[in-house]
């Protein structure tokens, strides 16, 4: 599948440093301010990720709290990670972080 990663509108966030969004997949890659932490997300709503691509005003950080929410995490001692995609649930794994906020982004 085509790899199609789209930065929204620049906005202010004390709560998201980066973010990427895919609507072919239904997946955003979101790194966080306050530990560096980079998790990607998958089976989010397309019509969610149109949203928040449309919408300049929207909040990032709200955004993302919805996700965190929603989402289970991939347990690969529960079950693979190709099965707990297939349950078409939100889920997240976590895939890297950063030293510092001034390290170049991976995605």
């Amino acid at each position: 599948m085509f790899n199609v990663q789209i930065k929204p509108s620049p906005r202010t966030s004390t709560c998201i440093e980066a973010i990427t969004v895919n609507p072919l997949a239904g997946t955003a890659t979101v790194r966080f301010v306050s530990n560096g932490y980079e998790y990607r997300y998958f089976n989010v709503s397309r019509a969610k990720i149109l949203n928040l691509l449309v919408n300049p005003n929207m909040s990032l950080g709200f955004w993302v709290q919805e996700l965190v929410d929603n989402s289970k995490t991939i347990n690969y001692t529960d079950r693979s990670r190709t099965a707990v995609l297939a349950t078409g649930q939100p889920a997240y794994e976590l895939i890297g972080s950063s030293y510092t906020a001034s390290a170049p982004l991976p995605f």
